[in-house]
This record gives C-alpha cells, structure tokens and sequence, in this order.
C-alpha cells in the first residue's frame, strides 16, 4: 500500500502543478472557456460571468498550491479532501460535457433540434494540449483511482508530513514526471524549471520552520505572481497558431501532402427483411434486393486540421484578409470589443500608430465592434487609422489583451505585444 500511496501521490501532484501551470500562464483563456460553461444555454450560470477571470486565477493558484503540498505530504486531510472535491466536480462536468455532444450527434442525426449549446474542449490544459470531452473524463477518472484512496488514507493517518530524506525523493521523482508530462508531452520547458525552483524554495523554507502554512503561503505567493505576470503582459508561452514567427495565411490554408481523415462508412440495408451493414471508405455498396436504410461514419484517423478557421479581416462587406496579409509592413491593432477595450491601453495608440504610418507601414484596427462604437472611439483618442471587422471569439484567440498590437510582415507574426509592453515596439 505504501508503494501505491507514494506513486498516486507523486501522479496526482505532479500533474496538478503542470496543469495548474498551464493555465495560469493563460488564465484570460482559461477565463473564456469558463464563460463558455457558464452560458444560458450550456449550464445557466450567466450570473458567474462577470467573475470568471477572478475563479479562473483561483482555481489555477489553488490546482499549484494542492500540487506542492500533496508531494511534501502538508495538511494531508484538507489537502486529499480538496483535491477529490476538484477531481469529482471536474470528472462531472467532463462527463456532462461528452454526454452534451454525444446527446447532439444523435439528434443530428435523427434529424432533431437540439436546444443545448455543447462546449467542444474542456480547457484541462489550455491550448497546450488538446482533450475531448470524452478523454478529459477518461483522463479523469484516472486520476480518482489515485485521489479517492489518498483521500482515505490521509484521514487514516498515512500520509503524514515528509521528512527530509522523503522530500528529496518526491521532489526528484516528481520533477522527472514533470520531465515527461510538461516537456517531452507539452514541449514546455519552464514546467520543469518553475517546479524545480518552487520545490527547492519548499524545501529551504520547511528546513528554517514546522509551520506548513507558511511553506504553502509561499507557494501561492509565487504562484500568483506568475498568473500576474502573465495577465500584464502577455501569456510567457503562446500554444496558439498566431504565436511569433507563425504565418497566419499559412496557418488558414491547407498543405498540398496534407493527410486526409480515414473514415469508414456503416451502410445499413433492409434484405428480406434482415438487417444487413457493410462497411466501405466511402463508396456506396451495391446490394442485390437491398433497401438502403441508413449510414453512420466513424472517423478512424485524424486527418489534417487547419489550424486557423475563423480569421478574417472585412470592411463594408468586402474581405481585405489576404490583401492586407499580404502586405510588407503591417500594424494591426487588435480590440475585440472596443466598449471592454481598457482606457489606459486606449491612450497608447495616437503616438505608436501615427510612428508605425510614418515609417511606411499599413495600420489597421480589427474589432468586432460595430461601426457607430469604432468612430466613437476614433474620435475620442484620435486615431489615424481604419478599423476592419473580424469575429470576435477568433481576436480573442489572436491575442490576451485588448488592445493588443501585432507587427506583420507578409502575414506573419514579428511582434505581439499586450498595451503594457508598447514601448517594446520596434519598427526597424
């Protein structure tokens, strides 16, 4: 049992501090997918919205501080008891999530209405990696294996506070996990590097003092600072297909050698009154005195998906995307709702974009506001330049800040910065 317990904790809170991570690196994402639960339409929670970044932070912070204190054994029974709480409320919504879709395929394909809008990615770890709703809640049943024991076991005594030849081998077992999950899995390198300097200041600060509070205190201090970090600026590690150095033309076409979904075909037919199924990769069977009935797909392999689908970039009706794609020099000012813009950002336009058309570039805003909101706004800060409509859940992906400033160069990404950073722009 002492091999179990040690190996579930070492799962559980090494996962715990990398999906934590994740998400605090891009809690104004995580914030989003929050608000995409909280709809009428999905669970009716409309009344959490307005407080979705602050329980996107707390839940981020809280996924790290439970992470650490389950590896160093702190506070054992609070510890197990709110990480089974997560791990139940979560494997519930997972599952509520792959029944949701599962429930609007079929009704699809009945040809029914289906009143409930389905959230297609639970967000478990951002755009790091992405889960469907049916392997999130396999994911997450895989991890109540480990937590409902050590939630037992701790109330049983079993799980008593490190001792300093333990915490070596918890912190070094646990950072080779992290090793495998966060960079070998992830391909982020920092997961490795923040947990070993929050296990190895864990370590020094419990060596000094008994008081696990103030060990765990320390670790949502350093915690929050990063989640802080990350929403002033902008996310330290950008998943998305518009992160620096990616094309975004390139990134909404497909490639020649792409590879295509395999898909099988289930053709059912009535043949004397038996029920018969064939299956085919898409060609229609010929069956001799057969009544085709109906015919179901299954996917058998992914093929390739653009990684942008919803970009674009019009004005007055007409599409401007690859015209101004195109161009050599771009800054495009991204604002996806100008009445949510933040004032402050505002005011740091007027000098860096009459700079950037000086210097010969195009300076475009793209909003999704309408075009009465875009003049407003104009004309309150004096702004230079066209806006453009485009989508606005595709200028939330874009970037974490509104406003936010991208510098193109034939469609491709040379700087991204959040209004906090503008005086990092360089037109060179």
């Amino acid at each position: 049992m002492k091999v179990f317990l040690t190996i579930a904790r070492l799962i559980v809170g090494s996962l715990f501090i990398v999906s934590g991570l994740i998400k605090c690196n891009d809690t104004i994402g995580f914030s989003y997918k929050l608000n995409d639960y909280f709809a009428a339409d999905v669970l009716g929670l409309e009344f959490l919205i307005p407080y979705s970044l602050i329980l996107a932070v707390v839940i981020c912070v809280v996924e790290i501080v439970l992470g650490v204190a389950v590896i160093f054994g702190f506070k054992s029974k609070l510890t197990t008891t709110l990480i089974l709480l997560m791990m139940l409320f979560f494997t519930w919504l997972t599952w509520y999530t792959s029944s949701c879709l599962e429930a609007q395929e079929i009704a699809s394909k009945l040809g029914e209405s289906f009143d409930k809008n389905c959230v297609t990615d639970c967000g478990c770890f951002g755009d790091a990696l992405k889960l469907t709703p049916k392997e999130s809640f396999y994911k997450d049943l895989f991890l109540l294996i480990f937590t409902i024991p050590l939630f037992v076991f701790a109330f049983k005594g079993m799980i008593p506070k490190n001792k300093p030849k333990q915490d070596v081998f918890y912190i070094t077992a646990s950072l080779l996990l992290i090793l495998v999950f966060g960079v070998f899995v992830i391909g982020w390198w920092f997961t490795l590097i923040f947990s070993a300097l929050l296990y190895g200041l864990v370590y020094l600060v419990k060596r000094q003092t008994d008081n696990e509070w103030f060990s765990l205190l320390v670790v949502y201090i350093i915690s929050l600072g990063f989640t802080w970090y990350c929403l002033q600026n902008l996310p330290l590690k950008d998943f998305r297909a518009y992160k620096i150095d990616s094309n975004i033309l390139e990134n909404m076409s497909m490639p020649e050698n792409a590879p295509k979904a395999i898909v099988d075909y289930h053709w059912k037919f009535n043949v004397n009154g038996s029920e018969q199924v064939l299956t085919t990769r898409g060609s229609y069977p010929e069956v001799e005195g057969g009544e085709f009935v109906s015919v179901e797909t299954e996917e058998i392999e992914a093929g390739y998906e653009i990684p942008i689908l919803d970009f674009s970039i019009e004005r007055e009706g007409q599409d401007f995307t690859e015209a101004i794609l195109n161009e050599d020099n771009v800054l495009m000012i991204v604002m996806y709702n100008l009445a949510k813009s933040e004032a402050e950002g505002l005011t740091t336009l007027k000098s860096i974009t009459d700079d950037a058309t000086k210097k010969g570039y195009k300076v475009v805003g793209i909003t999704a506001s309408n075009i009465e909101s875009q003049q407003e706004i104009a004309n309150a800060y004096n702004l230079n330049f066209d806006f453009y409509f485009c989508d606005e859940k595709a200028l939330k992906t874009v970037i974490r800040s509104n406003p936010g400033v991208l510098k193109l160069k034939q469609g491709t990404i040379i700087q991204k910065l959040h209004w906090n950073d503008i005086d990092d722009l360089s037109f060179d």
